[in-house]
């Protein structure tokens, strides 16, 4: 199912943790939402007296740990479960960020950016005292993002170092194991690491994958075309990923993805978001947590309108359990589930000839049932019903522009009219 919140900035990534009592906690900079695994809101609320903005979140049995920034110097705090600071610490550089959080047990390790373009990785105990730290050389562009524990009991730090791939593994005590690090170009700001079955790590950094062995060299790296992930789960040797779909020849067209590979990285299926969004808009899925009972629940941000005001998104969750997604529309005080579409089976759907100047055919291997045609302000310029796996559509009446065609079983396309 899919739900909607509150309007908020869209100039960062929306994090989901689970929390003890069978919630979870999405945030977004100093924005927080409390959702019951069905998708209800049932708290929300801004955190900006005692803590900065949240770049990662963990929860753990007496509140949630925040990973961020406070006043513009990495910092670390903890909240309690009635979602008050409890403590806060910073980690002595003038700037940057903490950007991942961990905990094993009652021992919490962050890592991220620091002073002059240093990556960091710190210990701390449960009173937020710091137990020792790791710092990298200094780089250009640096941000260790992600921290795993390894099934060997070790631990593994992943980032960036001038836009290039790094891996840390550590132990306990801040000893280094092994560091991979290769000049191969892959420009981002986020990697997140998962260690499969076979202990093998790959490295997730959006639209590039890299496999290590373990100990650090590498096995093979995969460039995406298309398609973008923020992050990934791996279970019964398929991997879950969640980012979103760029359609390349509509420039930064994003529509939020859930895609499922198999271990050789074959693609098993996919589902995107099938209801309007603004077409320029940044909507992602970019975190997911798995669900007691199987299946993820995945938080990312949409803009469901051409008017909105201060470039805004909204803060939205999906939630998908067997390979089945169920897409729920939602208005003020109802949750109605309007499709369950099992991944790999989702409409497939062409639009030609694009651009056109007299007809649109719109051919499907499902009952295309409703369409609507929307201009770039969100007005419906047309809309019918029909139960036709092909449809011709006259647009030769239509003024010169771009347009959006949306199915009531399917994803929205883009045209232009000539």
């Amino acid at each position: 199912m899919t739900n909607q919140y509150d309007r908020v900035s869209s100039n960062s990534h929306v994090q989901i943790t689970d929390l003890p009592n069978g919630n979870y906690l999405m945030s977004q900079g100093d924005q927080y939402w409390e959702i019951t695994t069905d998708g209800d809101s049932i708290d929300s609320f801004v955190e900006n007296t005692n803590w900065g903005t949240t770049s990662d979140m963990w929860g753990i049995n007496d509140g949630v740990l925040l990973a961020g920034s406070l006043n513009g110097e990495p910092a670390f705090a903890k909240m309690d479960t009635n979602y008050n600071i409890e403590w806060s610490t910073s980690l002595g550089f003038q700037y940057g960020e903490a950007a991942a959080v961990f905990a094993d047990g009652s021992d919490y390790y962050v890592s991220g950016i620091g002073g002059f373009n240093m990556d960091f990785i710190a210990k701390f105990d449960a009173s937020g005292d710091t137990s020792w730290m790791i710092t990298l050389q200094q780089s250009t562009f640096t941000k260790l993002s992600d921290i795993i524990k390894l099934s060997d009991g070790n631990y593994l730090a992943s980032g960036n170092l001038d836009d290039y791939p790094i891996a840390v593994k550590f132990n306990s005590t801040g000893d280094t194991i092994w560091t991979y690090y290769e000049p191969l170009f892959i420009s981002f700001q986020k990697m997140n690491a998962y260690e499969k079955s076979n202990g093998n790590i790959v490295l997730l950094a959006e639209r590039s994958m890299i496999e290590l062995d373990q100990n650090g060299n590498k096995l093979s790296d995969t460039m995406f075309t298309i398609n973008a992930f923020y992050d990934m789960h791996f279970a019964n040797d398929t991997f879950y990923l969640f980012g979103y779909d760029r359609n390349e020849q509509w420039g930064n067209e994003k529509q939020p993805l859930v895609e499922l590979r198999n271990s050789d990285w074959d693609s098993l299926g996919s589902w995107t978001y099938n209801s309007f969004m603004h077409p320029l808009a940044d909507n992602v899925l970019s975190d997911a947590v798995k669900t007691p009972g199987g299946g993820f629940l995945a938080a990312g941000k949409l803009r469901d309108s051409i008017n909105v005001t201060n470039n805004t998104d909204n803060i939205f969750a999906v939630k998908f359990n067997d390979g089945v997604i169920i897409d729920t529309t939602i208005n003020d005080t109802t949750d109605t589930i309007t499709a369950v579409l099992p991944i790999g089976a989702s409409i497939q759907l062409s639009v030609y000839p694009n651009p056109t100047s007299n007809s649109l055919w719109v051919r499907s291997n499902q009952s295309i049932e409703g369409v609507s045609i929307f201009d770039l302000q969100g007005r419906i310029i047309y809309q019918w019903k029909t139960e036709a796996l092909v449809e011709e559509i006259n647009v030769s009446m239509m003024e010169p522009g771009y347009y959006i065609l949306k199915l009531e079983n399917g994803a929205p396309r883009k045209f232009i009219i000539e």
